[in-house]
């Protein structure tokens, strides 16, 4: 009997070859955004964990934030300067040179942009994550609502990766409330997680460990 040799026709390589391709394609997008929502997630708990704890530091020194019971929280430049004072190896910065990318999403392609009137007091963190202080609105007496959270003083808005993309509420960028006793995610107070904008999703991130929107 005569030895034979099997193999593959070039055509069927190139089917085989045209399939991963398509099972590459379908998948490979799908994990890498897996992989930098996690990402996302975990340097927002610790974004999170470095400015709650500095926020209790201060209070614990400074008292209580309300601004009309004798507290400091007055002014948007008066809460800046704080946490200037208690965050170590920070950098001030401003919206023009690498602190905040300027322009940002919201997750339904709607643009926002960050200017020097609403968000004027910016700070660079170690872990290279930068932070605002919103310059407007302040509430001395912690009285403002909004994006799903009661009573806060004011807004701090964070970019867990600076200038870095994709600058998307809810994926990169979130915001916190400054309330009386402390520094809390945004959304925790009722249920504001809004898919479109972004806004109000920090509390449910932090909650769940994970972007489940």
């Amino acid at each position: 009997m005569k030895n034979k040799t099997y193999g593959f026709t070039l055509a069927e390589v190139l089917i085989t070859l045209v399939i991963i391709g398509v099972i590459a394609a379908m998948t490979i997008p799908t994990l890498i955004n897996k992989t930098n929502n996690h990402e996302y997630v975990s340097r927002l708990k610790k974004t999170y964990s470095t400015l709650s704890q500095a926020t209790n530091r201060i209070i614990a020194d400074e008292g209580k934030p309300r601004g009309d019971i004798g507290g400091w929280a007055t002014t948007a430049e008066n809460v800046f300067n704080l946490y200037k004072k208690y965050l170590s190896n920070t950098k001030e910065c401003l919206l023009t040179t690498g602190c905040f990318a300027g322009t940002y999403r919201h997750m339904d392609n709607t643009s926002i942009v960050l200017t020097n009137s609403t968000a004027r007091y910016n700070l660079i963190l170690a872990d290279g994550s930068v932070m605002s202080v919103y310059n407007n609105p302040v509430s001395s007496d912690c009285s403002n609502s909004g994006s799903g959270t009661n009573n806060a003083c004011l807004s701090v808005l964070v970019d867990v990766n600076g200038a870095k993309g994709p600058n998307v509420v809810g994926r990169d960028t979130f915001s916190f409330a400054l309330k009386e006793d402390g520094l809390f995610p945004t959304g925790c107070d009722y249920n504001n997680c809004a898919p479109s904008s972004g806004w109000g999703c920090t509390c449910k991130v932090i909650r769940e460990n994970a972007m489940n929107y």
